[in-house]
C-alpha cells in the first residue's frame, strides 16, 4: 500500500486501510475512531496525531477493532500543535493493535 493520508479530522472518523498505510491527522475537535472494514492481517504502519492551534483534542477508539495495552485507550499530548506518533499492526481482520504513543515529537 505505502500511501499516506494527510487530513484534518473531527468527530467519527473511519480510516481507510485499503488505500493508506500511514496517516497524518490534524485534530480539529474530539475524534472517535470507528471500526474500519478495509484492514488486512499483517498490515502495519503509523498514525501521527497533530493537535491544532487550540490543542486539548482527544482521540477515542470507539470501535471494538482498535486494541490498546490493557484496554486503556490512547492518552495523547494536549498542547497546541503537539505531534504524537502511534504505531499499529493488524493481527487479524477486526483486530488493530495500537502501540504506545511517542508523545510530543519535536
Amino acid at each position: 500500500i505505502g500511501d499516506t493520508q494527510t487530513a484534518s479530522i473531527t468527530g467519527a472518523t473511519t480510516l481507510d486501510f485499503a488505500t493508506h498505510q500511514n496517516f497524518v491527522l490534524t485534530l480539529t475537535g474530539a475524534v472517535t475512531l470507528s471500526n474500519p472494514s478495509t484492514e488486512s492481517a499483517g498490515q502495519s504502519g503509523f498514525i501521527v496525531f497533530i493537535q491544532d492551534g487550540t490543542g486539548n483534542r482527544t482521540v477515542s477508539p470507539s470501535g471494538t477493532d482498535y486494541e490498546t495495552a490493557g484496554g486503556s485507550g490512547l492518552t495523547l499530548s494536549t498542547a497546541a500543535s503537539a505531534r504524537d506518533v502511534v504505531p499499529y499492526v493488524v493481527s487479524a481482520t477486526g483486530s488493530i493493535i495500537l502501540g504506545s504513543p511517542t508523545l510530543a515529537v519535536s
